[in-house]
């Protein structure tokens, strides 16, 4: 599990921030779940692929984060799975790792049953009696990519049925995928707890001014964050001066977002105003000469056009030297070209 993946874990694992996004994403905002009705549960499931020869194939699947939620006398199992990149298979993912859970329950199920020995017949072989039931699992993933989700949002998507009669897809299986595209989520402003700043952050990461006007208005909230939504917001972002400057923000119980965001800006403008600098002085250099050379050039012709003038007036070497204070060097050397030419 890379860094990114432990940060995630950890942040939303919270039970109050699962709760709120339930209630977001399922009741419009509302209160039907409650931080208490989230309870912690093992998030691999392990199923028996095959057994040969007294080996025993197993597979393992994990979810990213599994939770048992209670809806009055219910319980059902809310998985979500954390992406950072499109996943182009991402139904079958998400339906090998419902299925695993459903499996999970079977075979407890089944081994319960075993050890009190009461089925017989049809339910014996099923492992499974009349009266029991699946715990039911609702999948959520949750995609923090800066591209746009292009990849397939159901099983059917990922197959080419255009070849087969209409009567044959329709009774073909799907399988959904319950996205939240996070950068792109239309009701962050709903939520309760600080995902609305996680959510917010992350929509407006690109856009600095858009950024910069939602901290001020969330000025409060950002300059008092936990550690784990800190985390959240440096690795989601990839923002590495913020993940550098934690300590430096680091407060009593919490830390100040506003006050490393300042430390960056501040950084930022004292870097430009350096590499400014260096390249006004090379610029600076650059023009001197390209300008000293033109001003040579100018000054060189008209100087060339007085020794001219001079001698053709009949002034000797010296004396033009003299009356254009030059060095006697400089006239011959022009004398010297000019007879040359002519």
């Amino acid at each position: 599990m890379g860094k990114k993946d432990v940060v995630s874990k950890i942040y939303l694992g919270a039970a109050d921030r699962i709760a709120d996004l339930l209630n977001n994403e399922l009741f419009e905002g509302g209160s039907a779940v409650a931080a208490s009705d989230v309870m912690e549960l093992d998030s691999t499931a392990a199923s028996t692929l095959k057994e040969e020869d007294n080996i025993v194939n197993v597979r393992v699947v994990a979810k990213d984060l599994v939770r048992k939620v209670r809806f009055g006398m219910q319980v059902m199992l809310f998985a979500i799975e954390e992406q950072s990149d499109i996943h182009y298979a991402m139904p079958l993912k998400v339906l090998n790792g419902d299925a695993a859970l459903y499996d999970k329950q079977w075979s407890g199920i089944r081994r319960e049953h075993k050890r009190k020995k009461d089925l017989s017949g049809a339910e014996y072989i099923s492992g499974f009696g009349r009266e029991d039931h699946l715990v039911p699992v609702l999948s959520v993933v949750l995609y923090f990519g800066e591209q746009e989700w292009d990849g397939p949002l159901c099983l059917k998507e990922m197959m080419d049925l255009s070849t087969l009669p209409e009567e044959v897809r329709e009774k073909i299986a799907d399988y959904p995928v319950h996205l939240i595209d996070v950068r792109r989520y239309p009701h962050a402003e709903r939520f309760r707890t600080d995902l609305k700043l996680v959510f917010g952050f992350l929509q407006r990461a690109s856009e600095p001014e858009e950024l910069t006007e939602f901290i001020e208005e969330n000025t409060k909230e950002f300059s008092s964050l936990t550690e784990d939504a800190y985390d959240m917001i440096a690795s989601m972002s990839k923002t590495g001066e913020l993940k550098e400057l934690k300590k430096d923000v680091e407060q009593t119980e919490d830390y100040d977002m506003c006050k490393a965001i300042d430390m960056m800006v501040a950084d930022g403008e004292k870097r430009g105003e350096e590499r400014g600098m260096k390249l006004g002085e090379e610029r600076g250099i650059k023009l001197g000469e390209e300008r000293g050379m033109k001003l040579g050039e100018v000054r060189g012709i008209e100087t060339d056009r007085n020794i001219f003038r001079l001698y053709r007036k009949g002034y000797n070497q010296q004396a033009i030297a003299d009356a254009l204070k030059i060095s006697l060097e400089r006239v011959r050397y022009f004398l010297d070209e000019d007879e040359a030419v002519l």
